[in-house]
């Protein structure tokens, strides 16, 4: 019998939490107490949770024996910045589906709440397909 941990988009899912946690964390330690601009306190934010989540993700939900390969410095560099677009390529998803909900419900209550939950569904779905289907394939390509 398998356990809800061998499903990947359980265990992205997860890794996705942590990095969520992450996200608001350096976010308020940017923008509240280095007092940097808020979108510059954004970007950053933005760049360690990716990060926290390529290497959970890296370790947890896509560990194989033949990802161990690519722990060379070009190949986990190659495999970050992958990683890196894909999370912001998924951000498009994410964001339209939020302002289209936002346009189509207005902003009272808890619709901003709603619409911020179904983009960050999309968009990590989104993300789940790019890193299952590119970011976390083996080279096919044993000389990078």
């Amino acid at each position: 019998m398998k356990s809800w941990l061998d499903n990947k988009l359980v265990k992205f899912a997860l890794v996705g939490g942590v990095g969520f946690v992450a996200d608001t964390l350096v976010f308020a330690i940017s923008f509240k107490l280095l007092l940097m601009p808020i979108l510059s306190a954004r970007l950053v934010a933005f760049v360690c949770a990716a990060t926290v989540t390529w290497l959970g993700n890296r370790l947890f939900t896509f560990c194989t024996s033949s990802q161990i390969e690519l722990w060379s410095f070009w190949g986990t560099l190659k495999q970050w910045g992958k990683f890196m677009l894909s999370a912001s390529l998924s951000a498009i998803p994410n964001l339209l589906l939020f302002k289209a909900i936002i346009i189509l419900f207005g902003s009272e209550g808890f619709v901003p709440f709603a619409a911020l939950v179904a983009g960050i569904l999309v968009g990590m779905f989104s993300n789940f397909l790019l890193s299952s289907r590119w970011v976390f394939q083996p080279s096919q390509d044993k000389s990078t």
